[in-house]
């Protein structure tokens, strides 16, 4: 299902590891303005939270996160019934890029039939800006109507129990909330930016979360997690969705175990075409080791792949990625005093591992050429990216496409280090149809443009 513009080591050592893999990239900066009673708790019945610093927030209505920052001390609360879209950009006014930059100290609540909305990214509603969310605490939901988490770091667990509004004419029926027989389901509905988007659904993308990641008997259209990485284990169990090609449980990077029992459909790459889980620990039922199934994109013929690989599989390589200038997109300020930039490279990757290199085709897509950098820069110079690498690339004696996410954060120094995933899965990436592989990349000691890189890789 294509959502629109909205939807979509040895163990001992990788511990230490991922307490780096999912360190919060955003620093706790100033409130762009006060809120009234700052500092207070906060309840939205409805419309714009204003951007400040707040010691709880209570939401009871439709409300809406569009702009500045928005900090909670404490708790973040999603009654019953209500909804938040901290997702529809709105920021800056004139010409939108993200929305809110949301900082939660504590915990965020998701009541029964309620709907959470949180982080924005170029597989949601922001294509040329991420919002750079942080939750200090846990995501609990509990019968909520949708989950919708992109691009957050999330410092617990993120748990998502029942609710989903149910699977609009059974299981695999493709009867999903977009029609006159099945009408989109309030509050989802009361949210213009996300009917936009399509169908309700529950979907958890580009996180970083410090705990684990369970989402069991979930009934709703469509239902994904997708190149999250998770320092604890991830759960999925019972869950239907009326998409057949629903159940989207790919290319997540855990230290823990992987688990995945009784979903219908079962776990599949559907039309993703992503690459496959990567498992710290050990892998059970749909998501196990042993499970091969079909990889394409929409207009491919499937290959055949492992949905879950493990990482005492992949052997370690050591290369570099330089990158230079191809041409940008003008910056953008948004309310909070940070700068939104975009800028795409030209780039070579060399050394041990995978070999190759990506040029920028204006004629392409956005971020299906070259390397595609999109920035957040705080007011002390420090600044969170994303890149999105296209890559015409060789590995042991097999070439083909390679698509990569590099997540990384720089210091106002200009030090720069982070975690980058293998994204690209299927027929189209021809030799390297099955390659599955992460690694981490630093600009200690190289020149000016260039990341050492640390990669772990296999051709599954």
């Amino acid at each position: 299902m294509k959502k629109c513009s909205i939807a979509r080591m040895a163990l001992g050592a990788m511990a230490a590891l991922f307490g780096l893999v999912i360190a919060p990239v955003l620093m706790a900066t100033a409130a762009s303005a006060a809120p009234l009673g700052g500092g207070s708790a906060y309840t939205c019945s409805g419309g714009n939270v204003p951007a400040g610093t707040y010691q709880s927030i209570r939401v009871t209505g439709v409300c809406f996160m569009p702009a500045g920052t928005v900090a909670v001390r404490g708790n973040l609360t999603i009654a019953p019934g209500a909804l938040l879209d901290a997702v529809t950009p709105g920021d800056p006014p004139a010409s939108p890029v993200v929305p809110a930059t949301v900082l939660i100290g504590g915990n965020v609540l998701v009541g029964k039939g309620a709907v959470l909305a949180l982080g924005c990214s170029p597989n949601i509603s922001c294509p040329t800006g991420i919002s750079f969310d942080r939750v200090g605490g846990n995501i609990t939901a509990l019968g909520s109507l949708a989950v919708v988490i992109h691009s957050a770091t999330i410092g617990g667990n993120v748990t998502v129990l029942g609710g989903g509004g149910g699977a609009a004419g059974g299981a695999n029926s493709a009867g999903c909330f977009n029609t006159a027989q099945f009408p989109i389901p309030a509050p989802w509905s009361e949210a213009p930016g996300l009917v936009a988007g399509g169908p309700q659904y529950t979907d958890v993308e580009d996180a970083s979360i410090g705990g684990s990641l369970t989402i069991a008997g979930v009934q709703t259209c469509w239902l994904g997690s997708l190149r999250n990485q998770v320092r604890g284990s991830l759960t999925y169990a019972k869950n239907v969705t009326s998409d057949p090609d629903g159940m989207e449980i790919n290319n997540n990077l855990m230290g823990g175990n992987m688990t995945c029992l009784n979903n219908n459909p079962a776990v599949q790459y559907g039309d993703a075409a992503a690459a496959p889980n990567l498992v710290g620990g050990f892998a059970f039922g749909q998501c196990g080791f042993n499970v091969v199934v079909p990889n394409s994109g929409p207009s491919e013929v499937p290959t055949s792949e492992h949905i879950s690989v493990s990482l005492r599989s992949l052997k370690t390589y050591f290369g570099t990625h330089t990158a230079t200038f191809a041409t940008s997109l003008p910056a953008v300020t948004t309310e909070s005093g940070f700068t939104i930039t975009a800028v795409i490279n030209n780039f070579v990757l060399a050394g041990k591992g995978l070999t190759g290199s990506g040029t920028f085709n204006p004629s392409a897509p956005p971020g299906q050429s070259g390397d595609a950098v999109l920035s957040t820069v705080y007011p002390d110079g420090s600044r969170s990216f994303v890149a999105f690498d296209t890559c015409n690339c060789s590995f042991r004696g097999q070439a083909g496409t390679v698509q990569m996410r590099f997540y990384g954060t720089s210091t106002r120094k200009g030090f720069t280090h982070g975690t980058f995933l293998v994204t690209s899965g299927g027929t189209v990436n021809g030799g390297l149809a099955t390659l599955a592989g992460w690694g981490t990349f630093s600009s200690a000691g190289q020149p000016a443009g260039t990341w050492s890189l640390v990669e772990h890789l296999r051709i599954t």
